[in-house]
């Protein structure tokens, strides 16, 4: 009996010692994977750091411009929405009695526009009263509507035209050429301000000339297109009905009649201009033929007395 015990008691002592075995070498596992996922992950950490490392440069300067590229490509790919560029250009021609009221009458609508005069050219009669005025008018692109249809009720309206020109590219490409220009004149100077030899800095110096003078010409268009895409053009012309006469830009009538009228204008004209040559060459034509007439005779019988021969002895 008491052998059975002892037996009973070893054999549950072996099964207790099993399951701690069995519960130990569980726990070996299980941190051996855990330590395996870790080392994975450490592993994929340390190759990415080297990459970033290296992308970055092993310097600040170095680091510096790696971010400064990065942040262009990035606004290079961020490209910012362009609004049309127009230039908008228009004429508008009226006739009225009293051209002083409608002087008047314009500079209130040009106040009224925020527009303004850019040349003028007046013609008056004896009495210093205007008949004939052209005006060269600036107003802003966003009222060149408004300032036209309130242009053509000065007076009695005789013809108008108006244009519109779509620069948007161009004036993209402008800025872009500046800003590209601008960029490559900075390296330049900042390389000539490093450079060791005579030979560097005269390369360098007569390179940012270059460039300096491409950027000068390129912001003069880019000032052109900004002014004109910003004000437009109108031109205005303004006569009593008596000295009314219509601008070139205002004839749209074309085609054969129109041909036959500029030949028949044409032809009048060379026959008024031969008409007044010969009215001013006839009065000399007539002196010359009534005192070289008898002179000639005399020339003549000279020559004939010259000519005659000696008589002899």
């Amino acid at each position: 009996m008491h052998t059975l015990t002892s037996r009973r008691r070893s054999t549950a002592v072996l099964r207790g010692l099993q399951l701690s075995a069995a519960v130990c070498a569980l726990g070996v596992v299980l941190a051996a994977c855990g330590g395996g996922i870790s080392s994975d992950a450490g592993g994929a950490a340390g190759e990415a750091a080297p990459d970033v490392a290296t992308a970055g440069g092993s310097t600040a300067e170095e680091r510096s411009a790696f971010t400064a590229d990065s942040a262009a490509a990035r606004s290079a790919n961020r490209a910012p929405a362009q609004t049309r560029s127009v230039i908008r250009t228009g004429f508008v021609s009226a006739t009225s009695e009293d051209l002083g009221a409608v002087r008047e009458e314009l500079d209130g609508l040009l106040a009224a526009f925020g527009g303004s005069v850019d040349r003028e050219r007046t013609a008056h009669d004896e009495d210093g009263l205007v008949t004939r005025s052209v005006l060269v008018l600036r107003v802003p692109v966003a009222d060149f509507t408004a300032a036209m249809d309130a242009l053509k009720k000065l007076g009695k309206l005789e013809a108008s035209r108006s244009n519109a020109e779509d620069v948007t590219t161009q004036v993209i490409d402008v800025d872009e050429r500046v800003q590209t220009i601008q960029n490559s004149l900075d390296r330049l100077q900042r390389l000539q301000q490093r450079s060791a030899s005579l030979e560097d800095l005269i390369d360098f110096e007569d390179q940012i000339t270059q460039r300096e003078s491409e950027l000068r010409s390129l912001e003069a268009q880019q000032a052109y297109l900004a002014d004109q895409t910003s004000m437009s053009t109108i031109s205005l012309y303004l006569s009593t009905p008596e000295e009314y006469v219509p601008p070139p830009d205002a004839l749209e009538d074309a085609g054969f009649l129109a041909g036959l009228r500029g030949g028949w204008n044409a032809l009048t004209d060379s026959v008024v201009v031969a008409l007044t040559v010969v009215g001013a060459v006839l009065p000399f034509a007539v002196t010359l033929a009534v005192a070289g007439i008898p002179l000639a005779f005399l020339l003549r019988g000279l020559v004939r007395r010259r000519r005659a021969p000696l008589p002899t002895e």
